[in-house]
């Protein structure tokens, strides 16, 4: 199945009804990459992912994302290789990246399939997630 063939898959499990969770739980860390980044997440907290900005005392350190494609690709190399990761309460799972500071949060129970975010006290905020 190529990307385009697992996209339509992934668009008529939700337009048919059958939710979000039948959509990110079936979904490639490409896909779900995609729809978090297409999601709310760029919009809410692109400012955070610009090269300098310090959050936890930490500059992220890459070139600026620019936009939702990018922040797509930022994304799956998190989950693929993150620093840490673990599986939290409403089938939901957390990945950390010490070097950016990042957390992203899968979340099979919203359209988006979760979020991604520098959170304000870094992976103090990863370590009590539940």
């Amino acid at each position: 199945m190529n990307i385009f063939t697992k996209s339509l898959t992934i668009l008529a499990l939700v337009v048919s009804g059958t939710g979000a969770q039948a959509a990110c739980n079936d979904a490639s860390s490409a896909t779900i990459a995609a729809s978090i980044a297409h999601g709310h997440a760029f919009v809410k907290h692109s400012a955070e992912f610009v090269h300098g900005v310090v959050i936890d005392g930490l500059p992220f350190p890459d070139p600026t994302i620019g936009d939702a494609d990018a922040f797509g690709t930022f994304i799956r190399g998190i989950l693929d290789a993150p620093t840490a990761s673990k599986g939290l309460v409403n089938d939901r799972s957390a990945y950390w990246a010490t070097p950016t500071g990042t957390v992203v949060i899968v979340n099979l129970n919203v359209d988006d399939c979760g979020t991604a975010f520098r959170p304000n006290s870094g992976m103090e905020y990863y370590d009590n997630l539940q």
